[in-house]
C-alpha cells in the first residue's frame, strides 16, 4: 500500500471522528463538526481527486461503523460529496487554446498556467445545497416543507428555550421558518469554502499544494451562474403571486443559497476597491463591521456581486484608471 493511500485513509478516518464529535454531546465539539471536511480537502488539494475518493470512502466506512448508515449517508452528503467536488474543480486547467495568446505577457522559462476560478466550485456546491433544498421540499409529507420546519423548529425552542414563553417561542419559530433552509443551505456552503481555504492555506505554508493559492480578490462566477439565480427569482415571485404557497417558499430558500457566490464576488469587488484608496484596512473593517451587525449591508454586497458578473465593476475601473 502505497504512502499516498495510506495519507488518504488516516484524512478520511481524521474527518469522520470530527463529523461524529458531536455524539459526545460537547458544545465545543460543534467546532470539530463545522471543520470536519478539513482533512479531506488537505488529502484532495494536496494529494488530486482519486486520493480524496479513497479518502471519502474511508471516511464513509468509519462514520457507519460508529454511527450506523443514516450518519454515513449525512457524511457523504454533507462532508465527502463537497470535498471531492471542491478537490475536482480548483486543481483544473483552462484549456491550451483558451489563454495560448498570453504566452507573448510571461518570460519563456515559465511555466504559464491559467488554473479555473474557485468561483467555479462555489457555485456547483450552492447548486448541489439547492438541489437538498428541493429534494426536501419535494419528499415533505401533508404539511410541506414550511410546515415540517415550523414543527422541527418548535419542538427545538420548547427544549432549548423554555424561558421564553409559548408566545416568543411561536414568534421566533414564525420568523425563523420562512428563511431557515436557505440560511443553513448558505451557512452550509460557506463552511464548505471556509474550510477549503483552511486546508488550502496549510498545504501552502507546508509547499505541498497542487495549484497556487488564488488571488481570492480576483474570484470569477461561470457566466451560465445566472441563469438559477434568475429563474429561482422568478418562480418565488409567481409562486407568489399565484398563491402557491410551498412553491414560492422553496423557491426563496433555493434563491438564497445560489446568491452565496454572488456575495463572496460581492465582497472580492470591495477588496479590490478598497485597495484603490489610501487606507484600504479601515475601509474593509468597516465593510465587515456593518455586515455583521446588518443582514442588509450583506443583501447589498450580492447586489454588488451580481452587478460585477452583468457589467464587469472591477473591469471598468480598471478602464477608468488607465484613462486617468
Amino acid at each position: 500500500m502505497s504512502r499516498d493511500v495510506l495519507i488518504a485513509i488516516g484524512g478520511g478516518l481524521m474527518s469522520a471522528v470530527a463529523a461524529v464529535a458531536f455524539f459526545g454531546g460537547s458544545v465545543f465539539s460543534l467546532l470539530f463538526v463545522y471543520f470536519a471536511s478539513v482533512p479531506l480537502l488537505l488529502v484532495g488539494l494536496g494529494l488530486g481527486p482519486r486520493a480524496v475518493t479513497i479518502a471519502a470512502g474511508a471516511g464513509i466506512c468509519a462514520t457507519g461503523i460508529i454511527g450506523g448508515i443514516f450518519p454515513a449517508g449525512v457524511f457523504a452528503l454533507i462532508q465527502a460529496l463537497p470535498a471531492w467536488i471542491v478537490s475536482r474543480l480548483t486543481i483544473l486547467q483552462l484549456p491550451k487554446a483558451a489563454y495560448e495568446h498570453e504566452k507573448d505577457r510571461v518570460s519563456e522559462a515559465q511555466d504559464y498556467i491559467n488554473w479555473y476560478s474557485p468561483g467555479l466550485a462555489l457555485a456547483v456546491l450552492s447548486l448541489l445545497a439547492s438541489l437538498i433544498i428541493l429534494g426536501t421540499a419535494a419528499s415533505a409529507g401533508d404539511g410541506g416543507m414550511k410546515g415540517m420546519i415550523g414543527v422541527y423548529l418548535a419542538k427545538a425552542f420548547k427544549a432549548m428555550a423554555s424561558v421564553m414563553g409559548t408566545e416568543g417561542q411561536n414568534m421566533m419559530v414564525t420568523r425563523l421558518t420562512s428563511f431557515f433552509p436557505g440560511a443553513i443551505g448558505a451557512s452550509w456552503v460557506t463552511m464548505v469554502a471556509l474550510n477549503a481555504v483552511v486546508a488550502q492555506g496549510i498545504l501552502t505554508r507546508a509547499g505541498k499544494n497542487l495549484r497556487p493559492t488564488p488571488a481570492y480578490a480576483g474570484i470569477d462566477l461561470p457566466l451560465w451562474y445566472s441563469w438559477p439565480l434568475v429563474g429561482t427569482s422568478a418562480v418565488a415571485l409567481v409562486g407568489n403571486v399565484l398563491g402557491a404557497e410551498e412553491l414560492s417558499y422553496a423557491a426563496y430558500n433555493i434563491a438564497m443559497v445560489i446568491a452565496v457566490p454572488y456575495f463572496f464576488l460581492g465582497l472580492a469587488v470591495v477588496h479590490t476597491l478598497a485597495h484603490r484608496v489610501a487606507a484600504p484596512g479601515l475601509v474593509l473593517v468597516g465593510v465587515y463591521s456593518v455586515i455583521v451587525v446588518s443582514l442588509w449591508a450583506a443583501v447589498v454586497i450580492v447586489g454588488v456581486g451580481i452587478a460585477e458578473q452583468w457589467v464587469g465593476l472591477r473591469d471598468r475601473q480598471n478602464d477608468k484608471n488607465e484613462i486617468t
